[in-house]
């Protein structure tokens, strides 16, 4: 999924309990989103959804904001300048203590604070930036038999001259795991492997032009 941030596709993250299919039971993993209570609908829902508001978890619920915004917010900066945003949470866990909290930056973790550290203020420190990048909050449980977090949607920082980062190596990431599915297609009617191959092709032209369009490593 960061890889997917990495090359400038601003797709919220969504959580399914695959219930039946995998041994987990409904409502295990979940996907929170932000809606004004007095505009709460189906269709307010999907609008905060694709706005990218929201929190995934199957543990703590997270309830963060940055410079008082909500994730999926697109923060502007002047060029030549850099932008700071301030990040604190409020949270709930039930079952398992939360470990540690972690705010990460362009698929990397910038900063992580251990539970007892964090409780005191709340916040991280100041995470600046100089570049177009994103961001986002994790935290993780101590559960030993399952990797038990929460994590909010991604913050956008948007530099005027190039307003999207797109990463080299995370677009090469899918162009290369499109070439390793292409070559386990394995169909012997020549106008299935026909139709099929031609969406293949579709699919690789799109991420070697993101490898072209790169501006960062």
């Amino acid at each position: 999924y960061y890889h997917v941030l990495n090359c400038g596709l601003r797709i919220p993250p969504s959580a399914g309990s695959g219930s039946g299919e995998a041994p987990n039971p409904l409502g295990y993993n979940r996907v929170y989103v932000w809606v004004d209570k007095e505009r709460f609908n189906y269709e307010t829902w999907w609008e905060g959804f694709r706005l990218g508001r929201v929190v995934v978890t199957n543990g703590p619920l997270l309830e963060p904001l940055a410079n008082d915004r909500q994730p999926g917010h697109v923060f502007q900066a002047p060029e030549g300048e850099s932008f700071t945003a301030d990040v604190m949470t409020n949270f709930t866990t039930r079952e398992d203590k939360i470990s540690y909290f972690e705010l990460v930056k362009d698929g990397r973790v910038a900063q992580s604070v251990r539970f007892e550290d964090f409780v005191r203020t709340g916040r991280f420190a100041p995470l600046d930036f100089d570049e177009s990048g994103w961001f986002l909050v994790r935290a993780v449980t101590d559960n030993e038999e399952t990797y038990r977090f929460a994590s909010s949607g991604a913050w956008y920082v948007e530099f005027a001259e190039t307003p999207k980062r797109i990463s080299k190596r995370s677009a090469q990431f899918f162009l290369d795991w499109v070439e390793e599915r292409a070559s386990q297609i394995k169909l012997e009617d020549a106008e299935e492997r026909r139709e099929t191959l031609k969406f293949v092709e579709q699919a690789k032209q799109f991420w070697q032009d993101l490898v072209e369009q790169a501006n960062a490593d």
